[in-house]
C-alpha cells in the first residue's frame, strides 16, 4: 500500500515534492547546456517523470481498488465508517506532525556547502525530531480513543477501526522525511521504483486480510505494512544523503538561519493543504453519515487519479525554479510556470472528454452498478482536478521563491470556503447523491476562482525577482547561488 494515500499534496511529499539538491546537479550550470546535455537532462527528466508517476499512478490505482472491494463487501454505510475512522486519524496528526520535509530540502543542501557531512547531521537531526514527533502523536491519539471507549464515546468495532487508523497514520508520519532525503540525494527515480514495489507488496497483504478478516483485519493488516514501507523508505533514505554528503559531521548541529520561520509557514501550508481535503470526509461523515463519505470518496477517484499523474510535473520544477529564482531570471520562471500550464491543460482537457463517455460504465464496472448515479459527479470533479491542473506549479513556485506563507494563506482561504460550502449543500439537499452533485458543482467553482487567483499571483511573486532582493531571505540561497557561480 501506499505510505500515505492522501490527498494530492501528500502525493507530491512522498515524491520529494521540493527542492531536491540541485547544487552539483547537471541542471545547475548557468549557462545553457550543449546539444548533448539537453538530449541527457531531457532523458534524465522523462526518466524520473515515469518513475514518480507510475509508483503514483499504482498507489492511487491499488486505494481504489482496495475501497471498491471494501464497498462490495461491506456497502457504503460500512465502508464509510471505515473511512471516516482513517480520516480522523488524518486529522489527529495534522495538528502534531511538523512536516520537516519541505525545510529538509530547501536547507540541508546549503548547510552541505558550510562543511563535508554537515548537511547529512542536519538531515538525521530533523529526522529523527520527525520520528520522535510520530511517536508521542501515536502515544497521545491511542490513549485518547482507549478513554473515548472507557467514557462509552465509541464501542465495538469503532473502537479498533479508530485505534488502528491511529497507529496506521502513525506508523507514515516520517514517510515525509524519507522521501525528502531520496529527493536531496538526487534519487527521485529511485523512490518511484520503491514506492511502486511496496505499493504492490503491501497491496496484497491488505486486500488479502480484508477478504479474510473484514475491515479491521484489514486496518490491521495496514499498520503492518505501512510500518514496514515507513522503516524502508527511511533506512534507504538515510543511507542516499550519507552516499550523496558523506557521514553526519562530527559535533552539534547548528539549526541554518531562517530554519525555524520557514519551517513554522511550510508545516502549517502542509497541514491545511491535508486538512482542506481530509476535513472534507470528516465533515460529511458528520453531516451526511457514512453514505455520504462513500459517496464523495467514489466521485472523486478520477480527480484524484490525475492529480496524481500531474503531480510529478511540480516535483521537478521545484528545482529549476529555485535556482532561477536566485539568480533573478524572471523570465525563466515565467516560462517554466506557463509552459507547465499549457502541458497539463491539454492532458486536463483530454482526460475530461475522453471520461466523460465512458465514467459511467467504469465506476459501474469497479464499485458496481448501484453507484453509476455519481458518474455526473465523478465527470464534474474531474474538470475540476483538470484545471487545477493548470497551476500545477503553484505547489512550488511560493515556497521555492522563499514566500511560504503566500500558499499557506491561499490555501486557507480555498479550505474555509470548501467546508463551509459543504456545510451549505448538506443543509439544502437531503439525499447524499444530491449533496455530492452539488458540493462537486460548487468545487468546480472554487478551483475556477482558484486557479484565475493563482495566474494573477504568478506575476506577483515572479515580477520582483531579482539577485539583490533574493539575497537577505535566506543564508542557504545565498550560499547556494556560489556554488552555482562556481560551477
Amino acid at each position: 500500500m501506499p505510505v500515505r494515500s492522501e490527498p494530492d499534496d501528500e502525493v507530491h511529499r512522498q515524491q520529494g515534492g521540493t527542492s531536491p539538491s540541485f547544487a552539483k546537479s547537471p541542471d545547475a550550470a548557468t549557462g545553457p547546456p550543449a546539444h548533448g546535455g539537453q538530449r541527457r537532462s531531457w532523458r534524465r527528466h522523462l526518466r524520473t517523470f515515469g518513475s514518480l508517476t507510475a509508483a503514483s499512478q499504482v498507489e492511487s490505482a491499488l486505494s481504489f481498488a482496495t475501497t471498491a472491494v471494501l464497498v462490495r463487501l461491506v456497502g457504503s454505510a460500512g465502508a464509510g465508517e471505515v473511512l471516516f475512522a482513517q480520516s480522523m486519524a488524518t486529522i489527529w496528526f495534522l495538528l502534531w506532525d511538523p512536516r520537516f520535509e519541505d525545510a529538509q530540502q530547501r536547507f540541508v543542501p546549503a548547510e552541505q556547502l558550510r562543511g563535508q557531512g554537515k548537511g547529512t547531521r542536519l538531515y538525521v537531526r530533523m529526522l529523527r525530531l520527525d520520528v520522535a514527533a510520530g511517536v508521542l502523536a501515536t502515544v497521545v491519539g491511542a490513549v485518547a480513543v482507549v478513554a473515548a471507549a472507557a467514557i462509552g464515546w465509541i464501542s465495538g468495532d469503532r473502537f479498533w477501526q479508530f485505534l488502528l487508523a491511529v497507529l496506521a497514520a502513525g506508523a507514515a508520519t516520517p514517510s515525509g522525511s524519507a522521501a525528502a532525503g531520496y529527493a536531496i540525494a538526487g534519487q527521485l527515480s529511485r523512490l518511484g521504483g520503491v514506492r511502486l514495489v511496496l505499493a504492490v507488496v503491501g497491496s496484497v497483504i491488505t486486500l488479502t486480510a480484508l477478504l479474510v478478516t473484514g475491515p479491521v483485519g484489514y486496518l490491521a493488516a495496514t499498520v503492518v505494512t505501512t510500518s514496514v514501507s515507513t522503516y524502508v523508505l527511511t533506512v534507504g533514505a538515510c543511507r542516499r544523503v550519507r552516499e550523496k554528503y558523506g557521514r553526519p559531521a562530527a559535533g552539534r548541529a547548528v539549526m541554518p538561519t531562517g530554519l525555524l520561520p520557514f519551517l513554522v509557514k511550510s508545516s502549517a501550508t502542509g497541514s491545511v493543504s491535508l486538512a482542506s481535503d481530509t476535513g472534507v470526509s470528516v465533515l460529511a461523515g458528520i453531516l451526511g453519515g457514512p453514505t455520504l463519505v462513500t459517496y464523495l470518496k467514489i466521485a472523486n477517484a478520477p480527480a484524484r487519479l490525475f492529480s496524481s499523474f500531474v503531480s510529478p510535473v511540480a516535483t521537478q520544477l521545484y528545482p529549476r525554479i529555485a535556482r532561477d529564482g536566485a539568480a533573478g531570471r524572471r523570465a525563466a520562471v515565467m516560462r517554466d510556470a506557463l509552459r507547465s500550464s499549457a502541458l497539463t491543460g491539454v492532458i486536463g482537457a483530454v482526460a475530461v472528454v475522453t471520461a466523460a463517455g465512458i465514467i459511467g460504465a467504469l465506476i459501474g464496472l469497479v464499485y458496481g452498478p448501484d453507484y453509476t448515479i455519481l458518474s455526473t459527479s465523478a465527470v464534474v470533479l474531474l474538470a475540476g482536478a483538470a484545471l487545477r491542473g493548470t497551476v500545477v506549479w503553484c505547489k512550488v513556485l511560493p515556497s521555492a521563491l522563499g514566500f511560504p506563507g503566500v500558499r499557506l494563506t491561499f490555501l486557507t482561504v480555498e479550505g474555509v470556503c470548501q467546508l463551509g460550502m459543504l456545510v451549505v449543500v448538506a443543509q439544502v439537499w437531503s439525499t447524499a447523491e444530491r449533496t455530492a452533485l452539488a458540493f462537486s458543482w460548487g468545487s468546480l467553482c472554487l478551483v475556477c476562482l482558484s486557479t484565475a487567483g493563482w495566474f494573477v499571483l504568478l506575476r506577483h511573486l515572479a515580477g520582483p525577482l531579482s539577485v539583490t532582493k533574493t539575497a537577505p531571505r535566506s543564508a542557504g540561497l545565498g550560499a547556494l547561488r556560489g556554488a552555482l557561480r562556481q560551477d
